[in-house]
């Protein structure tokens, strides 16, 4: 008798642990699933940034291989000193400026590389424009503290004006000095 009775408690207490993990498992995995894909939709985000960005980091070069890229200076001669900025008024109400030696990034494989590479020595003039337009937009606190924003500001309204995000891929200061 007392076999039987605890089979039966046993029978019971696997038949209560069978429909709790059924209640569990129709209740958990709907979240579950919600939560995998808000991180599936967060982290292709955070690629999508990571990819608009066309590298964050200083200099920009993202994704690409060193084999692909091909550095232009904008101040190719030994004696140019670089582009005098004038920059926006800061806190201090002084007037300041940046000299910036500027470099261009370039990808050697994009489809418009042999297009766009042989104007860009008679279109220095408009991408030194666009620098200055966008450099002497910030104060000097600005400049110091923030200088790959700057970069990436710099490289967007370049790759606008090109219409391409592929040619030019990343914009460097070599020499910075600001006053």
């Amino acid at each position: 008798m007392k076999k039987n009775l605890l089979t039966v408690i046993t029978f019971v207490l696997v038949l209560i642990n069978l429909i709790l993990t059924g209640i569990i498992t129709f209740v958990l995995v709907p979240y579950v699933n919600k939560a995998n894909s808000l991180v599936a939709s967060v982290a292709t985000a955070i690629e999508l940034e990571q990819k608009a960005g066309a590298g964050d980091e200083a200099g920009g070069s993202g994704s690409y291989s060193i084999d692909q890229l091909e550095v232009y200076d904008l101040n190719k001669e030994a004696d140019d000193k670089g582009m005098t900025i004038n920059l926006k008024k800061g806190a201090d109400g002084k007037d300041h400026y940046a000299v910036l030696k500027v470099s261009l990034t370039i990808n050697k494989e994009s489809d418009v590389y042999s297009k766009y590479m042989e104007d860009l020595e008679t279109k220095k003039s408009l991408i030194t424009t666009e620098i200055n337009n966008v450099v002497s937009q910030h104060t000097i606190d600005e400049v110091r503290n923030d200088q790959t924003a700057i970069q990436n500001e710099i490289l967007k309204k370049i790759q606008d004006m090109y219409g391409v995000d592929d040619f030019i891929v990343g914009v460097g200061f070599p020499s910075a000095t600001y006053q």
